[in-house]
């Protein structure tokens, strides 16, 4: 555990969340957080993961990222039972090539490392929450 430990980046907003530590069993140590991924954690995070994930594809000069980003944080902290993987496709092109991203923001819903659903674009707020809520409920 300590390995995939160090290949966790958390972003700023969700420091104080990571090093939380959660006690229940049945419920995956990552999920309701928020995790910065880098091309070389990417697969660790999101394709090996055992419960649904919800990636979002943004840049630091992207201004409609920005606003989606809190809104998916805010979103996934209400629901458990997922976690956030935010990657700056600016870092890894190779990536956001792989997943065809072609436009900013892209939101992809990862399950058992296999996208199931996506949106590009902002969204407004319970747009948000219900698509988060449900991939949560995938769990």
């Amino acid at each position: 555990m300590n390995a995939f430990r160090q290949l966790v980046r958390p972003t700023q907003q969700s420091v104080k969340f990571v090093s939380q530590r959660q006690f229940h069993a049945a419920v995956p140590v990552m999920t309701g957080k928020t995790i910065e991924a880098t091309s070389e954690t990417f697969a660790e995070l999101v394709n090996k993961a055992d419960h649904p994930v919800i990636v979002d594809f943004y840049a630091d000069w992207c201004g409609p990222c920005k606003m989606l980003g809190p809104l998916l944080e805010k979103s996934v902290k209400a629901n458990p039972k997922v976690t956030l993987v935010k990657l700056d496709v600016d870092n890894a092109t190779e990536l956001a090539g792989q997943y065809k991203i072609a436009a900013l923001p892209t939101v992809a819903a990862f399950n058992k490392g296999e996208v199931v659903d996506q949106f590009v674009g902002m969204r407004r707020g319970p747009d948000v929450e219900d698509f988060v809520k449900k991939h949560a409920d995938r769990a």
